[in-house]
């Protein structure tokens, strides 16, 4: 459902002016037919007039309807999907979790003694796909940008995320966010441009600890747009409250 309320927000130009073609068709028709109303006195004739007359203004009055739905959608219900749904417009599987670093054992080292090297306990961590930054270059496109967080932060918590999503043929925008590269999670999505404010608020809590990638992909109304921009983000745990004595 969701991924159709997008679509229609990404065509509505071209939505309206087929709905308008048609109205306008349906117009004509129930025109002529009221005009040879006037001159005709056959029965026969008179029906088919009358029944080609109400045709038309049913398939008008569907198409007013249809044209309404689409204002209310795209007015009201596209620009706050995520808050109506209260999930992601295009779910997917959790990312996999973070994987722990290894702890290493301090050593007192007194003066005029070697550096002893230090321990590591635990199991070495296996290898996996580093977080892929292959959409910075996108970031340099100040139509389609992130300015806040920048690269390398480190995050824990909700977070508003602040940018520009203002392209020609602006249609929509999501925030996604990877550990891998190929398995990006929608956390935001938005049909009205953004010139230097808010994208969005995101919790970060809702993620496992560990390295991830986030990125901005603005859409327009032909299904392309900029290359993406993509950060290197760390999301950590939120620090413990602080106990009110």
């Amino acid at each position: 459902m969701a991924d159709a309320i997008l679509w229609i927000a990404g065509n509505g130009q071209w939505l309206y002016i087929a709905l308008l073609l048609i109205a306008a068709w349906q117009i004509f028709f129930w025109w002529r037919a009221q005009r040879r109303l006037r001159f005709t006195y056959f029965q026969v004739e008179r029906e088919t007039l009358i029944n080609t007359r109400s045709r038309a203004v049913t398939v008008l009055f569907v198409v007013i309807t249809l044209m309404a739905a689409m204002l209310l959608s795209n007015a009201f219900i596209a620009p706050n999907l995520t808050a109506l749904l209260g999930v992601p417009p295009t779910p997917t599987a959790l990312l996999p979790t973070g994987i722990p670093l290894p702890t290493s054992t301090p050593e007192l080292v007194l003066p005029g003694l070697e550096t002893p090297t230090p321990e590591v306990t635990g199991t070495p961590p296996p290898t996996r796909t580093a977080v892929p930054v292959q959409g910075s270059p996108g970031c340099l496109n100040p139509s389609a940008t992130i300015n806040s967080p920048i690269p390398g932060a480190i995050l824990s918590g909700e977070i508003e995320i602040l940018g520009t999503a203002n392209i020609e043929n602006f249609a929509f925008y999501k925030i996604e966010l990877s550990t891998l590269g190929d398995n990006w999670l929608t956390v935001i999505t938005n049909v009205v441009p953004v010139q230097g404010g808010s994208l969005g608020k995101w919790n970060a809590a809702s993620q496992p600890p560990g390295d991830y990638a986030l990125r901005l992909v603005v859409i327009n109304a032909s299904g392309g747009g900029p290359e993406p921009c993509a950060i290197p983000i760390t999301i950590v745990e939120p620090p413990p409250p602080t106990a009110t004595p």
